[in-house]
């Protein structure tokens, strides 16, 4: 999946010193740490690699929240912007990647809350333009409808169980990614993960979609 529009964030309007690592191949084969490393030191290639590698995770995460195209993409750019201004604080205790994933979370989640898209028109919260894949001309109604409505009950969960259920089904986090990510332990991922799937059986069950056992 590639980003919309753009094809660089824009992470900050501070200028940067000219970077430690001298062609696109060391940068592109360097790890994470040593990335952030270097961009606390002010190398602009270090985290213009570190944004390529981890844009469409942060983009897809965000849209898997938001349901927006345009709001995915505005949240993704203050994601990196937050990011690059808090290198200074990032330990290295989480990889880059989770701690990255708990930034897109907390801004994702602060954007509802601001916007109390919980009491959105359906209409709003579940627009169809859904940027990781192209429907097939052969997909059935019976499977549109069917994702329509898992979309429509996980936006409907409480946002702890929602943050878990998206984490874990969407993004394919670890249990202990997961609980870098929520700030939690582990036996709370599972616990938030266990009854975000038994309130999607539910109101999967009310929808007349499948059966609640």
């Amino acid at each position: 999946m590639n980003m919309p529009g753009r094809s660089v964030l824009r992470y900050d309007g501070a200028p940067m010193h000219k970077g430690q690592l001298d062609s696109p191949k060391q940068i592109r084969s360097a790890d994470d740490s040593e990335l952030v490393e270097l961009a606390k030191s002010g190398d602009a290639p270090a985290f213009e690699e570190l944004v390529r590698r981890y844009r469409n995770e942060v983009f897809a995460l965000s849209y898997h929240f938001v349901r927006q195209r345009d709001t995915a993409w505005d949240i993704s750019q203050e994601v990196f912007i937050k990011a690059y201004r808090s290198l200074a604080w990032f330990r290295g205790e989480a990889g880059f990647k989770t701690w990255l994933m708990r930034i897109t979370a907390n801004q994702c989640k602060d954007h509802l809350k601001k916007r109390r898209l919980q009491t959105a028109s359906l209409d709003e919260r579940f627009h169809t333009d859904a940027p990781s894949s192209i429907e097939r001309p052969d997909q059935s109604m019976e499977a549109r409808e069917l994702g329509a409505a898992i979309e429509q009950a996980v936006a409907g969960l409480p946002a702890k169980h929602q943050e878990a259920f998206v984490l874990r089904e969407y993004e394919g986090l670890s249990y202990d990614e997961m609980a870098r990510v929520m700030q939690c332990s582990p036996g709370t991922v599972m616990s938030r993960l266990h009854h975000a799937r038994k309130k999607l059986q539910h109101a999967l069950a009310c929808m007349g979609v499948m059966e609640d056992t």
